[in-house]
């Protein structure tokens, strides 16, 4: 009998095993694989950023700093490269775990700082990047994890070209990145580990304190500036980290007694969450910054755009659509309206266009239809593939302004550009109305026609394939140079032979 009851029921061995967490790198027990990593930054491509990577409290910090300079460049990472293959398919998503390096500050109010981690598998030549954002906490040294689904690492990129169609094998991963890029000045990132997890989670965000409107218009205008040139410069994915991670961070905000719009202001980001749960990449961006545009709106900051593209609607409880702040996951705790209906018009500005692995193909997710709206010029790459991104100028034409729409671009940045260089780049804040509480002499952000950056990341190990491309062709140049020499001396010859007979006769 004692043997029969330590038999297990019949169910248990039926039930399928759970899956156990898997450590991809960092953690307390292990730490760090320090031998695997190492810094690569935009030198490469000429560019001026700089970085370091070091490894504290016992191997269990991965400390990575540095400062990204736009002149040239505009990127630093670090990169494990080339470890024993892992299979991740059976995974949901990956959860980076960090410690903030930085307070909030209502003086020096600054935007979170958004990143791309990268994989790579043992079958592409590319590498697949998922966006995320590093949350603004009430002090230095507070924890916080970001979850990334399996499905968000569908930015395919290889030397600057961008493909459209291809997606990774998570079953062979083999190399892992984190790049900063194009947020100019200094940054301080720390992590603490990199996990895959089986089920998907849902991180709630720290808690910051807000004094006042002016400290929730002074990080709009920061975060707008961030996410703006991230959008202008093509990284839409990082663009939309940042803005989602400071509308977040609002929500989950303590605001003091007297800030007595705080449910309201509650209220239009869930709106403008929810919303952009159910459209793609571009959408999503106009959405939260309309979200954001309204806020300032609703606050005296900003006069009250006619026609400028869909606005939350501020008469709407808090109650009513009820979300909570989150680093990642799921927004709403029951939802009980539909998403907002879709603006009868989209935004004037033309959306900026990368090159792609495929520069004939339009971009998919180009916004709603507008029949007002110009339509971007595709420039056709006549450049050898061969060449380095680097040295391939990259071109859009800026749309001629629409100036009967009031749309507000939602690229809250002016480029002048005088080629070759982007160094002109000025960065302005979003204007304040002569009207509002406070008077700015900050510039309008009407009409922005920002180009994107003459130059794209270039890694080292991209930078050799490239040299050796470039080697390869100067071969073929130079092989295909030799018929046609020898052609030109036997005309030549033959032309001297000529003139020789006729002075004889």
């Amino acid at each position: 009998m004692a043997n029969l009851l330590s038999i297990p029921p019949l169910f248990l061995l039926l039930a399928p095993l759970a899956i156990a967490d898997l450590r991809i790198d960092g953690g307390t027990e292990y730490g760090w694989d320090t031998d695997e990593w190492r810094l690569q930054v935009d030198g490469v491509m000429g560019g001026q950023s700089s970085g370091s990577l070091r490894f504290e409290d016992s191997n269990t910090i991965l400390s990575f700093d540095g400062d990204i300079v736009l002149d040239g460049g505009g990127f630093s990472s670090v990169r494990k490269q080339r470890f024993d293959a892992i299979d991740l398919t059976s995974f949901a998503g990956i959860v980076v775990e960090l410690e903030t390096t930085e307070a909030y500050n209502a003086n020096d109010s600054q935007p979170p700082l958004g990143l791309h981690l990268q994989f790579h598998d043992t079958s592409s030549y590319f590498g697949y990047a998922s966006a995320f954002a590093i949350p603004l906490t009430r002090s230095a040294g507070e924890t916080t994890s970001v979850y990334l689904p399996l499905s968000s690492f569908d930015r395919g990129t290889r030397i600057g070209y961008q493909c459209n169609d291809c997606q990774i094998d998570f079953s062979s991963v083999n190399e892992m990145d984190l790049y900063v890029l194009f947020q100019e000045g200094e940054f301080e990132v720390r992590v603490k580990s990199i996990t895959a997890v089986d089920t998907p989670m849902r991180v709630p965000m720290p808690t910051i304190l807000i004094a006042s409107e002016n400290d929730v218009k002074d990080l709009i205008e920061v975060t707008i500036q961030s996410g703006g040139k991230l959008y202008d410069y093509g990284y839409t994915e990082l663009c939309n980290s940042v803005y989602r991670s400071m509308l977040n961070t609002f929500l989950a905000a303590q605001y003091n007694d007297d800030f007595v719009k705080s449910k309201t202001i509650n209220g239009m980001i869930c709106q403008g969450l929810q919303r952009a749960e159910t459209q793609g990449k571009t959408d999503t961006a106009w959405t939260l910054r309309y979200t954001m545009d309204a806020i300032l709106e609703e606050m005296g900051f900003l006069d009250v755009a006619q026609g400028a593209g869909w606005r939350p609607d501020a008469t709407m409880a808090y109650s009513t659509v009820q979300c909570s702040g989150v680093t990642s996951g799921a927004y709403f705790q029951d939802v009980t309206n539909e998403p907002t209906a879709s603006p009868s018009s989209s935004p004037s500005s033309t959306i900026s266009m990368k090159r792609t692995i495929l520069p004939s193909m339009m971009p998919t997710d180009v916004g709603e239809t507008d029949t007002n709206k110009p339509t971007p010029t595709v420039i056709t790459e006549t450049a050898s593939p061969t060449l380095s991104p680097a040295a391939i100028a990259q071109t859009t034409l800026p749309p001629t302004p629409n100036t009967s729409s009031p749309t507000r671009s939602p690229v809250a940045v002016i480029v002048t550009v005088s080629p070759p260089t982007v160094n002109t780049i000025e960065s302005i804040k979003p204007m304040i109305s002569d009207s509002s509480p406070t008077v700015s002499t900050n510039v309008s952000i009407e009409n922005s026609t920002a180009s994107p950056p003459e130059s794209t990341m270039l890694s080292e190990e991209e930078f050799e394939d490239t040299t050796d491309s470039l080697a390869e062709t100067n071969a073929m140049t130079e092989s295909s140079a030799a018929p046609l020499y020898c052609h030109n001396l036997v005309i030549f010859v033959a032309g001297c032979f000529v003139s020789l007979f006729a002075m004889i006769l």
